[in-house]
């Protein structure tokens, strides 16, 4: 039984995981984007993005692809549907909106690799439509997703 609920809590975890991530990015770009840094920020920024983009990259790609799979997972393990038809949506809702995160990444991707091919400007202009594109995304996507999980398995769990 508690693997079971492990399994049914692992999509919230690992949504909260790049839930968390999402929020961190913009706490440490936007000081970038400050007036009073911007020179330096546009000289700096090339190279950072450079460093912390592959970093990034590995976890995106670890983060979202488990939430995935143990949202799929889920789905068919100990009759959901059966148990509750709710949970089963909210499971499959969630498990949308996180895979509907990746339809902002050609974008997301042209901005960072537009900031990496930079000179000594401009950059923390591209910086800030990132930034912005990633908090719009973040709200429309990953929220829901995270709501969705937590709902889910609180629906699930109420069930049972």
């Amino acid at each position: 039984m508690a693997a079971l609920v492990f399994l049914r809590v692992l999509p919230l975890l690992t949504t909260s995981s790049y839930l968390t991530f999402t929020i961190a990015e913009d706490l440490y770009f936007k000081p970038y984007l400050e007036l009073s840094v911007v020179g330096a920020a546009n000289h700096l920024l090339p190279s950072y993005i450079t460093v912390w983009y592959n970093r990034g990259m590995v976890l995106i790609f670890t983060i979202y692809p488990l939430t995935w799979c143990t949202a799929i997972a889920n789905l068919p393990v100990a009759h959901l549907r059966h148990t509750s038809i709710a949970a089963f949506v909210l499971y499959l809702l969630g498990l949308l909106f996180s895979i509907a995160h990746m339809l902002w990444g050609p974008y997301a991707m042209h901005l960072l690799n537009s900031i990496k091919r930079q000179d000594s400007s401009g950059s923390t202009e591209i910086l800030r439509r990132w930034c912005r594109m990633n908090l719009i995304r973040g709200a429309l996507v990953d929220v829901p997703a995270w709501g969705c999980f937590l709902a889910g398995f609180l629906v699930w769990e109420n069930a049972r």
